[in-house]
């Protein structure tokens, strides 16, 4: 059954595909918004849990009715990314980067200026579809982790659209001699590390809350001593995204790794925390985020 309904949902993803491209920009955005707030009528239990962690994280800044609103728009940008995304190849990169207003850009020059790549640390904010190519369009020699979808057909069809704009695909799970590889080779890869890990993490407090948080981009930084640089695509208009860039982290050696990796890591974390609570309708609250429990099987605990 599971081949049968992965062969539709192929068909439909290449029949909406096939729709995206024949519309304007304009139309394509409101189209991914339609089915955005479809979306957030549809599926309550994501719903629910968008609003519970907004509440959560932004204790007492919010009332109900503005919840409500900005998980509504929280949908539309999830809508309006996969649109996007799906335009990839119509538009192509010299079209992608007419949308972006770039930022950070020498920040990775001058990082990989020491030959020995960088970490680019972003998060599922605004259209981090765009974000994850966002080196390569510029011309950066750049590698993206990414999930691997269960359909592998449809897994196979965004990996050709994110390939499409010149970034390489690194599938997760990705062994970590691939990460390395791609430093050693003085590129860029991308991390999108802000959903809750699964293994070899580190809990710490995210918006106040004991978190999982992945060890990976600030441990490569560290293996390789390479800045780890935070950056968001911030969504401002159907065909206008601005990169909000952070300074470079570099390793700080002090001769405690472990106390270096969560230095490294609670810099990113903050620069995370920071553009999330200002444009909190830009970020993946429907994302089960604090669940640390699942980590060691205890209930959640921890600290920062």
């Amino acid at each position: 059954m599971a081949g049968i309904g992965h062969h539709v949902e192929y068909l439909a993803a290449q029949i909406g595909m096939g729709l995206v491209r024949t519309l304007t920009a304009r139309q394509a955005d409101s189209l991914g918004a339609s089915l955005g707030s479809m979306a957030c009528r549809l599926l309550g239990s994501r719903r629910q849990l968008a609003c519970d962690n907004i509440k959560q994280a932004l204790t007492g800044k919010l009332a109900d009715s503005e919840i409500d609103d900005i998980v509504r728009r929280v949908f539309q940008n999830i809508g309006r990314t996969l649109v996007e995304l799906a335009r990839f190849e119509k538009l192509g990169a010299e079209r992608i980067r007419d949308q972006i207003t770039p930022a950070g850009l020498e920040t990775i020059e001058k990082a990989l200026e020491r030959g020995n790549g960088a970490i680019l640390g972003t998060a599922h904010f605004g259209n981090w579809e765009i974000m994850g190519v966002y080196p390569a369009v510029y011309g950066i020699p750049s590698d993206t982790l990414a999930i691997q979808q269960h359909n592998l057909r449809i897994n196979r069809l965004v990996i050709n659209l994110r390939q499409s704009l010149g970034v390489k695909i690194l599938e997760v799970p990705a062994n970590a001699r691939q990460v390395f590889r791609a430093l050693d080779n003085n590129r860029v890869v991308i991390i999108a590390a802000d959903q809750h890990a699964a293994a070899g993490t580190l809990v710490m407090d995210f918006f106040g809350r004991p978190a999982a948080i992945a060890r990976g981009p600030a441990l490569f930084a560290m293996r390789r001593n390479c800045p780890l640089i935070p950056m968001l695509m911030r969504r401002e208009r159907y065909d206008r995204h601005l990169v909000i860039a952070g300074d470079a982290i570099y390793p700080p050696k002090s001769g405690d790794e472990e106390n270096d990796l969560r230095s490294i890591t609670a810099t990113y974390l903050r620069f995370l925390e920071k553009h999330i609570s200002t444009y909190p309708d830009q970020w993946l609250w429907t994302h089960n985020r604090w669940k640390i429990k699942n980590v060691d099987g205890n209930p959640e605990s921890g600290s920062s």
